[in-house]
């Protein structure tokens, strides 16, 4: 049971990272679901594969939930060192461009700022659902 247990969080865990690790590269695509969305995909596919009891499936959920507040713990604790790099990376790029590029890029800036924003929202809205 234990066992069981390890592979199940690791499983989640994993699945998770990947998650976090392809919306940091900007590789959002249609096919990936909101966060809520994607956690009970998650939990419909480990029931499928897993053969999940109706307990079993209970407790996958809470650790779903209690792993996305850890995600959230650790996003919150590096976004201020993600923030100083994505800053040097403006400037260093910044000083390469002429006038109407600048304005251009800052553009460019402004609507991926929007966007971590808003991803940061409805990470946050998941993690406040049961």
């Amino acid at each position: 049971m234990a066992m069981a247990a390890v592979f199940i969080a690791g499983t989640v865990l994993g699945l998770a990272a990947t998650r976090v690790y392809d919306q940091r590269l900007g590789r959002r695509g249609q096919d990936i679901d909101s966060p809520d969305e994607y956690r009970q995909r998650l939990l419909r596919n480990l029931t499928a594969n897993l053969a999940l009891d109706p307990g079993q499936q209970e407790a996958v959920d809470e650790i779903l939930g209690e792993i996305g507040h850890r995600f959230r713990a650790v996003r919150d604790a590096i976004e201020p060192e993600f923030d100083a790099i994505r800053s040097e990376r403006a400037e260093r790029i910044m000083a390469l461009l002429d006038q109407v590029q600048r304005a251009k890029y800052e553009s460019i800036l402004e609507k991926r700022r929007r966007h971590r924003e808003a991803e940061a929202r409805r990470f946050d809205r998941q993690l406040a659902s049961p």
